[in-house]
């Protein structure tokens, strides 16, 4: 009787694993589509700055995306504007680039996780209430110079609304962008909704 017993429950078990295990790689499978097919496209040669345009031009045709090096946004050109008092925020410059290095980590990490936990299916006012956060977010940046770099981002790239995974995507794609100009790394965005899941409920 014992010997029963514990084989259901190892076959309940095992069935459990096995659910859970297909239920992670379908969805694993569905971001690397989505990363690979829609926020890429099919040309995987193409820089991330590149890329991001492609999928998240707005109807204007702004020649500033070309391949190469010129490919950089146009903002971080204008170094007197970044570099003087001209940029778009109300706060003063970040001069301590250690500071501003934990800044940036800590912000990264609340800014993707938020996004990673937007509504799948939101409301035309949970849309509007994140566009408008990113962008008071933006503004009142405590680094002026970053904030200014943001703003210029936004302006280029608008935040993505329409889902979790579009928001989480687009996150992903504007750090990248970040990245590339910084000479970091850049980040695998199919596994963005995983790696800032905060296991709440």
């Amino acid at each position: 009787m014992l010997l029963r017993n514990k084989r259901k429950l190892l076959s309940v078990l095992l069935t459990i694993v096995l659910f859970v295990g297909v239920y992670f790689v379908s969805r694993e499978v569905k971001l690397q589509y989505i990363s690979k097919n829609i926020i890429r496209g099919p040309d995987q040669e193409s820089s991330t700055i590149q890329q991001l345009s492609n999928l998240l031009k707005t109807g204007n045709n702004d020649d500033n995306y070309n391949t190469g090096d010129q490919n950089r946004i146009a903002y971080y050109e204008d170094k007197e504007g970044a570099s003087g008092k001209n940029w778009e925020s109300i706060m003063p410059s970040m001069t301590d680039p250690d500071a501003k290095k934990e800044l940036g980590r800590a912000s990264w990490k609340y800014f993707h996780t938020l996004l990673a936990r937007f509504p799948e299916n939101p409301t035309e006012e949970e849309r509007q209430k994140l566009e408008d956060f990113v962008q008071l977010y933006a503004e009142l940046y405590p680094c002026g110079e970053c904030s200014y770099h943001f703003q210029k981002i936004l302006k280029k790239h608008p935040v993505q609304t329409s889902s979790r995974t579009n928001a989480a995507m687009w996150g992903c794609h504007i750090h990248n962008i970040v990245n590339e100009h910084l000479k970091k790394d850049i980040y695998d965005c199919s596994t963005i909704l995983e790696d800032y899941d905060c296991g709440c409920e």
